[in-house]
């Protein structure tokens, strides 16, 4: 029963029913708890929700379970770019590139960011501060 759980909660999680895919991903894990995967769509739903928090935790749990679960860091890399996180992103994107340097989605995502890195505040202040003319 509980991989049918975790493909509800896919299902629902497509269909933008969010509470619907919280109970299931939820259910699924009572049963999986050591399932990095569940704990990763779960985040998803919480991401979804805005509640970035939760979503955070059940990255970090996917990755504390498999660290090899690219998904989870590029979520995480996701979450530290929205809080302008840049140089944080990178290093989360960097890690699923090195986990599955197939994958084109934590690619484009590492590559974006780096091109914000280059003109994010910081990097802009720290640059008027080297040539501050004295």
């Amino acid at each position: 029963m509980s991989n049918s759980y975790f493909q509800q909660g896919l299902d629902h999680l497509e269909a933008g029913r969010l509470h619907e895919a919280e109970e299931d991903f939820l259910r699924y894990l009572e049963q999986c708890p050591e399932d990095a995967m569940g704990h990763n769509k779960l985040g998803v739903v919480y991401g979804r929700f805005h509640d970035f928090t939760r979503a955070k935790a059940c990255f970090q749990k996917a990755i504390e379970l498999d660290e090899q679960c690219n998904h989870a860091w590029n979520n995480l890399g996701n979450i530290a770019r929205q809080n302008g996180e840049i140089e944080q992103a990178i290093h989360y994107y960097q890690r699923a590139v090195e986990i599955d340097p197939h994958n084109p989605i934590p690619a484009k995502n590492l590559k974006t960011v780096k091109r914000q890195a280059k003109w994010s505040p910081s990097r802009i202040k720290v640059l008027f501060q080297k040539n501050k003319i004295n």
